[in-house]
Order: structure tokens, then sequence, then C-alpha cells
């Protein structure tokens, strides 16, 4: 029997009824994106940018693909045959791309410079790896379904890599958790549950030979069905995006507390930190509401917004959920957006992102 497609798309909105909104952000006028790239994709899973290469890379669970396109936008390469794609996970160094294959229950090692798989390692029968995250010389992996999931690891960067499961009691998450990692911070993996109303955020230290749960918080800042996780440059601090509440918070590492609210609306999305710690703040929008709020970092308005409607033809944008990444010097935001009945997604490059438009 097939694969579900994971369930955080379908439950986003109804999970979003369920929160209340803690305001929205001042009012700004809106920067109109460019009509972008047609992709030829309808769904995608997770972006990663390449700033060795000056290479985006975009995967899609539905089609078993990563498109390749430059950093103005133009696709230069697909990379077929990966099944059940989801995240993309790049080497410190910008030479190694990994992606979980949930439909071939592997990892799949990419060379970034040639688009040619390098080696898969079988992750075990029925394990369906979706998420991953690096630290280190270790790929932590999210895999399972339903209330079956747990998180695996593979070594990397060795002759011998080696597949170990069930780090973290099965039950935990109702699904394969959502990861992130900073390399500022290597002894810390930070997991999300990505299908439940309120939602679960733990944290592990994972300097040792297995993870050690330090803390776990449930419905962590009034969260439900978390959409996205990043780390902020420095690995003290986790940002969050999810249906609810309608503003992207923050939460210092390791104990989670509440940090500085990035204000936004409904429903937030997506969100990225550059390596300058600019903050981009995205959401599923409602006209006329902008999707992407651009931040410097602790600030409580945006230096500017952006509407991805002139990418989608539409009177309102839709930026896809987890889609937003920056190039690591911060000097672009790339973004996918689209609506569910198009038939092709669009690659949004935002130049300068981080200027203001009013300076």
């Amino acid at each position: 029997m097939p694969r579900r497609l994971p369930r955080a798309r379908r439950l986003l909105t109804l999970a979003a009824l369920l929160g209340l909104s803690l305001g929205a952000a001042p009012a700004t006028q809106a920067a109109p994106a460019d009509e972008g790239t047609a992709l030829p994709i309808a769904y995608h899973c997770d972006l990663a940018v390449d700033a060795l290469h000056e290479r985006v890379f975009i995967s899609d669970y539905n089609t078993g693909s990563v498109l390749v396109a430059d950093y103005q936008g133009r696709i230069v390469r697909t990379i077929r045959d990966l099944p059940g794609v989801c995240d993309l996970e790049l080497s410190a160094d910008s030479r190694t791309l990994y992606a979980p294959l949930a439909l071939d229950d592997a990892i799949s090692v990419i060379d970034t410079g040639t688009g040619r798989q390098r080696a898969r390692h079988a992750t075990g029968a029925g394990t369906a790896p979706f998420h991953a995250a690096l630290s280190g010389r270790t790929l932590f992996f999210g895999y399972g379904e339903q209330w079956e999931a747990s998180i695996g690891s593979l070594t990397v960067g060795t002759s011998a890599p080696k597949v170990r499961l069930g780090l973290i009691p099965e039950g935990d998450f109702s699904g394969a958790p959502l990861l992130a990692t900073s390399p500022a911070a290597p002894g810390t993996l930070v997991a999300g549950d990505q299908n439940t109303s309120p939602s679960t955020l733990s944290v592990y230290d994972v300097s040792g030979t297995s993870p050690v749960l330090r803390t776990t918080v449930r419905d962590p800042g009034g969260a439900s069905s978390f959409s996205d996780l990043t780390m902020t440059p420095d690995g003290e601090t986790l940002l969050t995006a999810s249906g609810a509440p309608y503003h992207h918070p923050s939460f210092r590492l390791p104990d989670l507390t509440e940090g500085h609210p990035y204000a936004s609306t409904s429903y937030p999305n997506a969100v990225a930190v550059s390596s300058r710690g600019d903050v981009a703040a995205g959401v599923n929008s409602i006209e006329p509401d902008p999707d992407v709020y651009l931040y410097r970092a602790g600030a409580d308005s945006p230096y500017r917004t952006v509407s991805l409607a002139p990418a989608t033809g539409y009177d309102a944008g839709h930026l896809r959920p987890r889609g937003l990444a920056w190039a690591p010097d911060g000097t672009r935001l790339f973004a996918i957006s689209g609506h569910s009945d198009e038939e092709h997604l669009r690659l949004v490059v935002i130049p300068s992102a981080h200027r203001s438009t009013v300076d």
C-alpha cells in the first residue's frame, strides 16, 4: 500500500483555526516580488541553498526528484530517482547533499557539483525517513508514521557509515519529527511535532553516543502543528512557524523558555534566518497581508515586507510551507510560491533582502 503524503499540510489550516492571534505585524507597504520561475512541479517539501556552487535545491516528494536552480532562479538540472524525497541537508562545506527517501527507506548522498548520487544507505524496511538535520559527522533523521515514529542517525564522512534506529522512544511524536541543529551548537538537536495541536518541542543532548532528553514542552507558546523550525547562527535560539499562534515565536535553548516574538499574521508556515541573523517570517497570507516579513535580529518591526502576488498571478500571494531559504551571505532570499489549483509552483528570488526598501 502506498504511503500517504505528510499530514502536516493537510492539518495546517485546521490547526491554525484552533489558535489565537497575538497581533499582526505593524502595517507596512509590501514590496512586490518578481514573477519568479515556473517549476515543473506542483508540490515541494524542502529547499536548500549551496553557496559554494550558487545553487538552490528544491525537493519534490511526488515526483521523487530534486530541482537545481542557479541564484537567478533558472533551472539548470533535475536529479531523479529519489522516491519520496523530502528534507534536504547540506554538508558544512556545501559539497554534499543528504536526502532522506521516505519511499525507498534510505538516505541518498549526492554530490552538489555534479548532481550525481555517491551513495544510498538503507535505513530499514518500513522506516520511511522524512526529515533530517546534520550535527558534526552525524546525520539525524526523523522517521516512521503515526505513533511509531522515532529518530535515527547515519554517520557520515567515514569509510564505514553506520545507521542506528530507535534513538528515542516510539510514541514521543505522532509522526516523523521535524529536526533542527546548528554548527554553533553541535551537541544540541531540536525536534518538533508536525501533526498535533497543541504541539510538542523537545531538546536533546547529542554530544554522546545516544541522545539524552534535556527539555520537552507541550504547547510551547500556544503552537500547533509545526511547519518549520530553524536555529539562529549562534545556536542559542529556536525560531518556529506553525498554524497558530499568528506570529513567529522564538525559544531560548536549551530550556525552551519563550524569547522575542516576530509579529506576522495568519497562518505562519515558514521561517528562515541568515548568517547575519536576519529573520524571514513567512505566512500563508490572506489578502492584503504580505507573505514575508523581514526582521533584524530582535527587532520589534519588520524592515521590509514582501508580497508574492505577482509570482502567483492571483490577487493574493501564497507561500508554500517551508518555502523560504536564505543565501548564506544574506543577499538573497529564495521563496517557493503557488496555489493548490496551479500546476506549477514558482521559485521567487528576492534580491538584496537584507536592505530596507525605505533606507
